[in-house]
Order: structure tokens, then C-alpha cells, then sequence
């Protein structure tokens, strides 16, 4: 019988999340600065990060006081985080600092202090646990992010030896988990979803895998691990996401017996 210490152990299968493991990606931004800053999102901002707060998520409640007995508390809906910060290490032109700057003006005109349309200003954002091989163990999305708030910049002669960052608030709408795909055959491992090695670009497009947790949510599926049943399921919702057309007539043909 082993130890208490290894049974603890054991139960670390992928090993211990760390803190100083992650990656941020923005995976979808507003047109009007894409193309003068994709090489900074594409290459340079993940690796500048200094430090990111994925969000939790909290179901809000309101007290019973008609029931009788001691009152109690009843769900009445759900919220997430105002927003979070992402701070980042700065060079000595900005450049980070200046893409959020044009970020904000995307959303509201400096100049003629005009607001855009919601739709033209929010983009997508990702936040990884990594491992100590550099992979993509787990993850969100947040959706409809964009800046809230650029910090200031503080200067001072007693700091010769640290480097700047700057601090951003991004606020969003909701955030949603990055779904893996369970493999039965290989007991509980699990696997990114049109991604086997786990590794995601810091700029790929995760439209596939949202689509999924989104297909998943309006069928009322659920992902319990190790169940060959449900892998079926999400292997189905996968192809129909895919290729809705294609799919229908696979199924209505091999219901029909058409061969």
C-alpha cells in the first residue's frame, strides 16, 4: 500500500498547473488595426505578457423570504468578471501600448468623441494553461472583449534597473471553455479538437472549437470523461459544424438504408 504522498501524486496525471506557465492570444481584433499590427499580434505580444487574470464565473442569487421557515438563497442568473487585467512588458516605443490606444479609438472617435457600433469594436481573446513543453493544456475564450481602460506610466529615478509595463483592462461579455475530445480507447486522455499535439498558433483562429461548445449547449450535450457515448456525440456535432449539408444527408441516407 503506498503512502499518502504518492497516492497524492498519482492523482497529477498531467502534472501541476503552474502560474508562471500561460499564453494570451487575441484571436480576432477590429479591422481598422489589424493590418497595422498583425506581426505585433501574431509574433511579439504573447511573449510580452507579464501577468493575466483568467476569470471566474458566479451564480447570482436572490433570498427566498416567502418560504416558510428560514429563508434561502435562489439562483437567478449568472455573471462574470467586469473585466481583467493584462499587464505587459513594454519596448521603448510602446508599440503595445499604442495598439490598445488604437484599440479604444476604434470605439470611441477621439477626435469627434463619436461611439462605433458594438459589432466593430469587440474582438475574441484566449487565455492557455501551458505546460513545461510549451503546450496548451487547457484554456478559455472570452468573447466580445476590447479595452476598457489603458493604465498610465510611471517614471522614477529609483527604478534604473526594471523594465516598464503597462496595464491593460479588457472588458467582455462572457467567456467560454476551449472543448478537447475525449479518447476512449486511450482511457481518460483527452485531446484539442482538430489539434491532436495540443499545440494552438498564438494567432490561429479557434472558430472550430467554439462552434462545438456552442452546438453542444443549444442540444443540451454533455462531455463526461471516458464515455464512449459521449465522444460519439461530440464526434457528430464536430461533423455538423464542419459540413451541416453533408451530414444531414449522410444521416438521412444511412437511416433510409440508401447505400
Amino acid at each position: 500500500m503506498g503512502s499518502k504522498i504518492q497516492s497524492f501524486q498519482t492523482t497529477f496525471r498531467t502534472g501541476v498547473a503552474r502560474p508562471n506557465l500561460f499564453d494570451v492570444a487575441f484571436t480576432r481584433v477590429p479591422g481598422a488595426i489589424l493590418s497595422d499590427n498583425k506581426r505585433l499580434i501574431q509574433d511579439e505580444m504573447s511573449l510580452r505578457v507579464q501577468s493575466v487574470t483568467m476569470p471566474g464565473k458566479n451564480i447570482t442569487t436572490t433570498p427566498n423570504d416567502n418560504a416558510y421557515g428560514p429563508s434561502y438563497e435562489m439562483a437567478n442568473g449568472i455573471s462574470y468578471a467586469e473585466d481583467i487585467e493584462v499587464t505587459y512588458i513594454l519596448d521603448q516605443d510602446h508599440r503595445v501600448r499604442e495598439f490598445f490606444n488604437s484599440w479604444q479609438d476604434v470605439v470611441v472617435n477621439p477626435s469627434t468623441f463619436d461611439l462605433n457600433y458594438y459589432k466593430d469594436y469587440i474582438g475574441t481573446m484566449e487565455i492557455y494553461q501551458v505546460d513545461q513543453n510549451e503546450r496548451n493544456c487547457s484554456g478559455i475564450r472570452l468573447e466580445e472583449v476590447y479595452p476598457k481602460s489603458v493604465g498610465p506610466i510611471t517614471y522614477s529615478m529609483e527604478s534604473g534597473n526594471s523594465f516598464q509595463t503597462v496595464t491593460v483592462n479588457m472588458a467582455f461579455k462572457r467567456w467560454v471553455p476551449l472543448i478537447i475530445a475525449f479518447q476512449p480507447t486511450k482511457g481518460s486522455d483527452v485531446t484539442w479538437l482538430g489539434n491532436p499535439s495540443h499545440n494552438t498558433a498564438p494567432y490561429e483562429l479557434a472558430a472550430s472549437i467554439s462552434k462545438v461548445y456552442e452546438i453542444t449547449q443549444k442540444f443540451g450535450l454533455s462531455l463526461p470523461g471516458g464515455v464512449e457515448s459521449a465522444l460519439g456525440k461530440v464526434q457528430a456535432i464536430t461533423q455538423y459544424a464542419s459540413d451541416p449539408l453533408t451530414f444531414l444527408k449522410r444521416k438521412i441516407a444511412h437511416e433510409i438504408s440508401i447505400p
